[in-house]
């Protein structure tokens, strides 16, 4: 005869055998009598994954198709850069920089527009590393001048959607290509907040980097003179008299004289043209 102990035991097992058993008889039976419903619902799931894939795929070749454009305008620039000094900011490249921005903003998708904006931030930081080795490796002279011209211009065409991290490259301590990033920035875009930042550049930058300064302040005094006349007319002729005691050769005859145009251009009273 079997004992009470045995007894319980085998119950105990047969228990646990419908438990491990009672889920799957459970989804037979709801696959059996829900085949339907089950079939509509993993057809939606399938629907929702290739369009989920779809939406991914055209995501990817509109950042691509931008990003091509946007290449495209910065080597324009480079190609059409003048190798010569020039205080007026070509219309082309302030055009470029438009164009750029505008595609960038056309992007409806935020993670696309973000992606495309890191983009800028990243060329912006490869011109600022072109820019301090082609500084490096060439010899001074005018091809230097010119190499370094064309890079500034190709800055130019990123300058207005790369307006974002201007704080970033202008606080950077250790990059003088980072800083001219900023720089272009303001040739093409000036900021009242950044006045005295610009004035301080000529105590701490190199020749080519005080031209290009100045630049930015001559577009500071057309953009934003008119409110800012008594800062722009300090920092510029704080300027003039550093520039025009460079202790380190000769002074800029160019950079000179476009501080001393846009001084004379803020002393032309506010109601003349």
């Amino acid at each position: 005869m079997i004992d009470a102990t045995t007894h319980e035991s085998t119950l105990a097992e047969i228990t646990k055998l419908i438990a491990v058993l009672i889920w799957p008889a459970t989804l037979l039976i709801c696959v059996l009598t829900q085949r339907q419903l089950i079939g509509r619902v993993l057809s939606a799931l399938v629907l929702l994954a290739e369009s989920a894939n779809k939406i991914k795929i055209w995501q990817v070749e509109v950042e691509k198709t931008v990003e091509n454009s946007i290449d495209h305008e910065v080597e324009k620039a480079a190609a059409q850069a003048d190798p010569h000094k020039t205080a007026e900011i070509p219309k082309r490249e302030a055009l470029a920089a438009a164009r750029v921005d505008t595609l960038i903003s056309s992007v409806t998708n935020q993670p696309a527009r973000d992606n495309l904006t890191e983009s800028v931030r990243q060329k912006m930081l490869a011109l600022a590393a072109e820019y301090e080795s082609t500084r490096a490796t060439m010899p001074s002279g005018k091809d230097r001048t010119g190499a370094m011209n064309a890079v500034v211009a190709r800055m130019r065409t990123l300058a207005i959607a790369a307006k974002p991290f201007l704080n970033e490259f202008s606080e950077n301590k250790t990059s003088p290509g980072i800083r001219l990033c900023a720089i272009v920035i303001l040739q093409i875009s000036p900021d009242r907040r950044y006045i005295e930042w610009l004035g301080q550049r000529f105590s701490q930058e190199t020749p080519f980097i005080f031209y290009q300064t100045s630049v930015a302040l001559m577009q500071a005094v057309r953009d934003i003179g008119g409110e800012n006349r008594e800062q722009l007319s300090r920092v510029i002729m704080s300027a003039i008299n550093i520039v025009g005691a460079f202790r380190e050769g000769a002074p800029d005859r160019n950079t000179l004289n476009v501080l001393k145009s846009a001084q004379k251009a803020l002393e032309v009273p506010e109601h003349e043209p």
